[in-house]
């Protein structure tokens, strides 16, 4: 691995303020996938709350089994397991999402959110991740598997020279991972438990989408649309030409040029 300043597992413990999220936390330097870790972790019992930490994934995963770029080098590539009720769990796909982009907004980038769960700064990705849950013995539990490019530089992959960036290539300065993971833990506990309008008020204040003309590719094909609106569920409400409204519950999407 490169020559790079190791997480600082003490140091982000005392920067956490939560009452659960982030308190058992797991780090080790390379793994294939932190979502699988946590799996496993989770099939031996690890309390809700706890965190799986890599400094590099060789097959991170993203969304509809894309690959992830997760190189070392200083960023964060993580997974939180959680045990919420179902009416919690409801709220993930808002709440995830909006955490993670308060604590990078908190650095002081313009960090919003591309439906449904990637965090942009302009016209570049600086966040992808992945919400995945299943019903067991033990309940319900979830995963939210989180990449972000914080101190490295995602443009060394030239698949993503024109559409990554980083806080530290966007701020011109380092950033502390241990305060920036302490945050975003801090902001999920906070806004996993706001009332529900308050929830969705909060993130379509930071969508990248509403209001503007996207294009929506499904698996029966693409079309042009305006995205209206960000239903309770998370769900996309978008108008398409002539006036016809849809509700998007799993899609890409991608936003097209202003006029």
């Amino acid at each position: 691995m490169p020559d790079f300043p190791a997480f600082d597992t003490d140091r982000f413990a005392a920067a956490l303020h939560t009452a659960e999220l982030g308190r058992d936390c797991r780090y080790v330097l390379e793994t294939p996938s932190t979502m699988d870790l946590a799996r496993t972790a989770a099939s031996e019992g690890a309390p809700h709350g706890t965190l799986i930490l890599a400094e590099a994934q060789t097959a991170g995963r993203g969304r509809r089994g894309r690959g992830f770029f997760s190189p070392p080098g200083g960023s964060l590539y993580f997974t939180l397991i959680l045990r919420p009720s179902r009416d919690v769990y409801g709220r993930l796909p808002l709440a995830v999402p909006l955490a993670v982009c308060r604590a990078c907004a908190h650095e002081g980038v313009d960090a919003r959110i591309k439906w449904p769960n990637d965090i942009w700064v302009g016209e570049r990705k600086l966040c992808g991740m992945l919400i995945d849950g299943e019903t067991g013995p033990g309940g319900l539990t979830a995963y939210a598997g989180i990449g972000i490019n914080v101190n490295a530089d995602p443009t060394a992959d030239p698949a993503l020279r024109d559409t990554a960036t980083s806080l530290a290539r966007e701020l011109g300065r380092e950033v502390g991972r241990e305060s920036l993971l302490a945050r975003i833990c801090d902001q999920l506990e906070t806004v996993i438990s706001a009332p529900e309008s308050d929830l969705v008020d909060a993130y379509r204040a930071v969508s990248l989408v509403l209001g503007r003309r996207i294009t929506v590719e499904e698996p029966e094909g693409a079309y042009e649309a305006r995205a209206l609106d960000i239903a309770p569920d998370g769900a996309l409400v978008v108008e398409r030409e002539g006036g016809e409204r849809l509700t998007v519950l799993a899609a890409d999407v991608s936003v097209r040029p202003d006029e």
